[in-house]
């Protein structure tokens, strides 16, 4: 008969052949993983990270004279978080950023998929991007639109190469197992069928009036192609002198006008100035963040990182993670874009002050 002292062993013995039991069952009881469900803050795998433009633009003009757009599909250069597997598509959060290119002359063919996307323009002018049967010529620091399941490709008309961040909502497409793609088959034909004027979206939506015979095809995506730089650039100019965000300085979203929220249902995209000399409060919030440096100079204090950068560079801030910003020598604008309106959507976006550590 066992005797008190051997009970405990006894009854772990049972809790062992009883947990490896489940195991063989594919299934794993919530007091042996209590952490995965039960967290006092985000576990948050991403880490603080930077893509440097001058490291980046050598691998494109190697990468032009290696591969070509046909054979890449789209030939862009996947910026995947340090943390994360390098097959992931995932940059940071929900959402992904790669640095796609065209050589002069190229095109890259049509084809639609199921996550939405967006594009910053980095560098060149001259080429277009059509999409959903309207053409964009596109110019540094354009943010150009690319809802879910729409026609769209691109070609590069200029004589210089030309580059841009896209933007997707990949890795939540993906976590979903609703990703589809397909190919625009029309004979030999690269490209789809322009039926619309040049920027006609920008002539029907885009100027604080809208068609009255005409309703949005799709009311959560923004109907408008490109966001033009030199428009997105002067509004944050005209409001230098407000107070602005604590936070952010003098930030911007950039907005569908059928309903005044974000671009598209999923990513939300931001400009921001930074004045001379202008330090940040810091904050914390759980959308995930990819910023680019679209003009100037500065820095980033985010968690214990500190990150310096410069025009042209790509840098993420995981969820929760405190963060703030300065501009140095001058002023600086960065554009960015998050997963916020997925949190949102959920009822878990959450943003709390933090203690300036700068």
């Amino acid at each position: 008969m066992p005797t008190m002292t051997d009970r405990p062993n006894d009854l772990q013995a049972q809790r062992d052949t009883f947990h490896d039991e489940l195991d063989k069952m594919s299934i794993i009881p919530l007091w042996l993983n209590l952490g995965a469900a039960a967290q006092t803050e985000p576990n948050v795998a991403a880490v603080p990270h930077i893509w440097r433009w001058n490291e980046i633009k050598p691998m494109i003009l190697r990468g032009g004279d290696l591969i070509t757009p046909q054979e890449a599909e789209r030939r862009v250069l996947m910026l995947i978080n340090p943390s994360y597997d390098k097959k992931s598509a995932r940059t940071v959060g929900m959402i992904f950023g790669g640095i796609q290119f065209l050589m002069p002359g190229e095109i890259a063919d049509s084809h639609q998929h199921s996550p939405n996307a967006h594009r910053f323009i980095i560098e060149g002018e001259g080429a277009y991007t059509a999409v959903d049967g309207e053409r964009t010529i596109m110019k540094k620091g354009d943010f150009v639109t690319t809802p879910a399941w729409k026609w769209h490709d691109h070609g590069n008309e200029s004589d210089r190469a030309m580059a841009w961040l896209d933007g997707l909502d990949l890795p939540f497409v993906n976590l979903l197992d609703a990703n589809f793609f397909e190919d625009y088959e029309d004979g030999n034909k690269q490209t789809q069928p322009i039926f619309r004027n040049t920027e006609d979206s920008l002539h029907r939506w885009g100027r604080g009036m809208k068609p009255a015979w005409e309703q949005p095809k799709e009311p959560r995506q923004s109907p408008i192609l490109n966001y033009r730089w030199t428009d997105s650039r002067a509004n944050l100019h005209a409001l230098r002198e407000d107070e602005g965000s604590p936070y952010d300085g003098i930030i911007m979203q950039y907005v569908n006008p059928h309903n005044g929220g974000p671009t598209l249902p999923t990513i939300s995209a931001y400009l921001q100035l930074l004045r001379n000399g202008e330090h940040t409060k810091s904050h914390r919030h759980t959308a995930s963040t990819i910023y680019h440096v679209a003009e100037g100079g500065g820095g980033s204090l985010i968690g214990d990182r500190e990150i310096l950068w410069q025009e042209g560079d790509t840098f993420v801030i995981p969820s929760w993670m405190e963060h703030e910003h300065w501009s140095i020598d001058g002023e600086a604008v960065l554009f960015s874009y998050s997963d916020r309106p997925i949190l949102q959507a959920f009822g878990f976006y959450r943003e709390a002050v933090g203690e300036r550590r700068g």
